[in-house]
């Protein structure tokens, strides 16, 4: 009875909500300062050609979504939805009825070049910001998908008066047509810290308030590894922190450590999203150029995938074509039997003396974010049950924490079973709503 009754209760918060959902008419500008100072356009969406140099063997074919006889089409997937798609009419209810989004572009750096991003402020519709929080993804796969398309779950946190900014990263938004560099520590603390810091002088000359100089990191997932990662970039570069001085950071579900994540993974022969192995590798390989020819030893994807994965080079179309979602990708992973580990990669990748092995694992302990010491309070949320990013993350992050003398007074510890990744994603959501309320 108790279960019939949450489950009505929850189909009418959806009819509700689909029946008397807002659309919110987004502003779109360029984030850039120019001689006439910031300002705000509302005449066109932002353009997303490309700007920065291709990776052209890498882009695969864009799918056909009416072609029924396209074996890897839409037309095999459509019945998977994204939680952000299962609950736009829910969140358009709750975001648009306070929120209003500014979608634009700004200038940041990736590999040592100047690059143009781009990325969503949700701001209340008040125009009074209680501070700035700075939001981190989760992980995706497809444009749609991206805070610039439309609003993700951090728009939530903009319905408590703060003001929100969600950068898109490198290979999504403006830069769709490039690799997404996933997991790459130094690519997503600079571009989450470059849209974060033009964020208040930005808002403050089109007429916003805040009331205090509060400035927090939030992320989930990716978003987790990210946030920590935007921490460390700040707290590491003075210039950034005199801009940046952060208050909190809230970080969950991470994977803090992409080598441990790695190494459960084959133990377990249990990966939770198939398809982010394949990401893993091609975004570690391409974001430090280890495809370079005059390199003593260049790898490629090739090196690690299986024959099921490279054939017709799928894999390429399915998540550089920026047209599946992740799930749409983890079931398309899944129906030619490349659900497992062992499944996705060849044998020889399996086996820790393989010499490529020793070039791609170097990189995933560059990346790891436990290896500094945060000066900056931090609410690290994990659950034990998670069945997408291993547990043994949260471990590994506090470990290395207490070797490295940090004062944990400034650190709270929330770990417990939460259930699956997803559910956690949305208790860890619903406390820090709370202890920003």
């Amino acid at each position: 009875m108790k279960i019939m009754k949450r489950n009505i209760f929850l189909v009418s918060i959806l009819v509700l909500a689909f029946v008397s959902c807002q659309v919110d008419k987004k502003d779109y500008t360029s984030f850039v300062k120019d001689a006439a100072g910031y300002h705000v356009i509302s005449d066109g969406e932002v353009n997303l050609d490309n700007q920065f140099p291709v990776w052209a063997d890498q882009m695969g074919n864009v799918p056909s979504d009416v072609d029924p006889c396209d074996p890897d089409g839409y037309n095999q997937v459509e019945g998977k939805s994204t939680f952000m798609q299962m609950f736009s009419p829910l969140m358009n209810m709750i975001t648009y009825a306070t929120v209003h989004q500014i979608v634009g572009t700004y200038q940041s750096e990736y590999k040592g070049l100047p690059i143009i991003l781009s990325g969503n402020m949700y701001v209340p519709r008040s125009k009074k910001c209680r501070g700035l929080i700075m939001a981190c993804h989760y992980t995706y796969a497809a444009l749609s998908e991206s805070p610039s398309q439309g609003p993700t779950l951090s728009a939530l946190l903009a319905t408590k008066g703060y003001a929100v900014v969600d950068a898109d990263l490198v290979g999504f938004g403006v830069t769709y047509q490039m690799v997404h560099p996933y997991l790459d520590k130094l690519a997503t603390g600079q571009a989450i810290a470059d849209f974060g810091r033009l964020a208040r002088p930005f808002l403050e000359a089109n007429g916003y308030t805040f009331e205090t100089d509060d400035i927090f990191l939030f992320g989930y997932s990716q978003g987790g590894h990210g946030a920590v990662a935007t921490q460390e970039f700040i707290e590491s570069h003075p210039d950034y922190y005199a801009d940046l001085p952060l208050t909190k950071v809230f970080c969950g579900g991470g994977p803090y450590d992409p080598k441990v994540t790695y190494d459960v993974a084959k133990a377990t022969d249990v990966i939770g999203f198939p398809a982010v192995v394949p990401m893993f590798l091609q975004g570690t390989i391409y974001a430090n150029d280890l495809n370079d020819p005059t390199l003593a030893m260049p790898i490629t994807e090739e090196d690690f995938l299986s024959d099921e994965m490279l054939k017709d080079d799928r894999y390429k179309t399915w998540l550089n074509s920026k047209a599946y979602t992740m799930d749409q990708v983890n079931l398309l992973m899944k129906n030619i039997g490349c659900g497992k580990f062992s499944t996705i990669l060849r044998p020889e990748a399996m086996e820790e003396s393989y010499p490529q092995n020793t070039i791609l694992f170097a990189k995933l302990k560059e990346n790891a974010t436990t290896d500094f010491c945060p000066v900056t309070p931090m609410y690290i949320f994990h659950s034990k049950g998670d069945d997408v990013v291993t547990f043994e993350n949260a471990e590994i992050l506090q470990r290395s924490f207490r070797e490295l003398g940090t004062d944990e007074s400034k650190i709270e510890y929330d770990f417990d079973d939460y259930g699956s990744h997803r559910s956690g994603l949305l208790k860890f959501h619903m406390k820090v709503l709370k202890m920003l309320n």
